[in-house]
């Protein structure tokens, strides 16, 4: 029975290791992720790229990372992190080279797809670890470390103008792709000479039917629903901020920087008191309860001030914002809650690529319902309705227990 060792797991702290490697891992990829809306403008001069093909290189990578989420959990919980997660981890970094190496348009666009679909595999990867390794009252604050690598990957890209301000952006790119050839090789150390986990692998079925398996459970959906509303604000709302829309509220380049640098860094500290909280799943409703109304009011209040607040004012709301909004990293304790561990990547897998996607509409969408530029009515709009979707899902959250898990 797995369910008896999920609850008494192995506690000392080589019973991290890999998870603390992945998750070192997930940083970098991450730190490649934002790192790339700094060395935009750069690569569309050397390039003569247009506007519209430096904003595809963008968005490619996440619709990529969220595509291949579903393919990479089924992968994981077929073969295992063990054997799958260092060649994805390899690839990853010879993707990031590559890109490196590019010389136009359809070779950047090229291996920024790559990259993301092999980057995909990573977070789900980092989950099975947390959920076949780590004792169970951990999951929760496991994945909101993973989680928070997201915000802190945001934070530290910020620093990337300031520290290597005339380092050609290829020769950047190219100590990211070394630097992940080496942490690639300390997770496959740490994974190859630990003991593989006690859970069998999944048994062979179609992607089709064990993706729709997973999606019957009420808690899976729950969960997918809570990470929609958390990636789609911090992804879609932190592009309210971002340079392309910053004709909509008025804000300078460096105001930009700064609020989403309050936006991120509020982010990682919310995770990580939401994972520490999470700890014990009776509460858990009223977390997302408590988060969701919160961000609810601010999200007005942001909006309705955003064109006459200083920079200080909306700096204030935007920490508070982000640490309103790292309670979504709690999605995946309700989405696994009782599910049997050698389905632990799938189910991940499904409620990431639910943010990603979520994320990477909430980014273009203002823009697509003004016709092509972000007006204030079409990003209140948006924005507003993915902040009552949220509240309206925890409202409705059932009271949660801990169940016993499954063989």
């Amino acid at each position: 029975m797995r369910g008896k060792a999920s609850e008494s797991g192995p506690r000392n702290f080589r019973a991290w290791w890999p998870w603390c490697a992945a998750v070192l891992f997930l940083l970098w990829q991450v730190d490649f992720q934002f790192a790339y809306g700094f060395f935009a403008e750069s690569i569309q001069q050397e390039l003569r790229l247009t506007a519209f093909e430096t904003a595809a290189i963008s968005l490619a990578y996440l619709l990529s990372y969220g595509l291949m989420q579903l393919p990479a959990g089924l992968l994981l919980d077929r073969f295992g992190a063990r054997r799958v997660l260092p060649i994805a981890a390899g690839f990853s970094a010879l993707s990031v080279l590559l890109f490196a190496q590019a010389q136009g348009f359809w070779t950047l666009l090229g291996t920024r797809i790559l990259a993301g679909a092999f980057m995909a595999f990573v977070f789900p990867a980092t989950g099975k670890i947390a959920r076949n390794r780590l004792p169970a009252h951990r999951f929760a604050l496991a994945m909101a470390i993973a989680d928070m690598c997201f915000g802190i990957g945001a934070v530290s890209a910020v620093f990337i103008p300031a520290f290597f301000t005339d380092t050609p952006w290829r020769l950047l790119m190219q100590g990211q792709a070394f630097l992940g050839l080496g942490l690639g090789a300390l997770l496959w150390v740490t994974l190859f000479f630990t003991k593989p986990d006690h859970t069998l692998p999944q048994a062979a079925a179609s992607a089709t039917r064990s993706i729709a398996d997973s999606l019957k459970r009420p808690f899976v959906r729950l969960g997918i629903g809570l990470y929609i509303w958390g990636a789609g604000l911090i992804l879609g709302f932190g592009g309210y901020w971002n340079v392309k829309l910053q004709r909509a509220c008025g804000c300078s380049t460096a105001e930009i920087s700064t609020l989403e640098l309050g936006l991120f860094s509020g982010l990682a500290a919310g995770m990580l008191v939401a994972g520490i909280l999470g700890a014990r799943v009776e509460r858990l409703r009223n977390i997302f309860r408590i988060s969701t109304t919160l961000t609810l009011v601010l999200m007005t209040v942001t909006l309705g001030v955003s064109t006459t607040a200083s920079t200080d004012q909306l700096l204030v709301l935007m920490v508070a914002l982000g640490l309103l909004i790292g309670t979504c990293s709690l999605s995946f304790a309700v989405a696994c809650l009782g599910l049997p561990a050698n389905h632990a990547a799938t189910v991940v897998a499904i409620v990431n690529a639910g943010g990603c996607l979520s994320g990477a509409l909430l980014q273009a969408l203002p823009i697509w319902l003004g016709e092509g530029n972000a007006t204030f009515s079409t990003i209140s709009i948006t924005y507003f309705g993915i902040a009552i979707f949220g509240a309206w899902i925890a409202w409705r959250m059932p009271r949660l227990t801990n169940p016993a898990e499954s063989p």
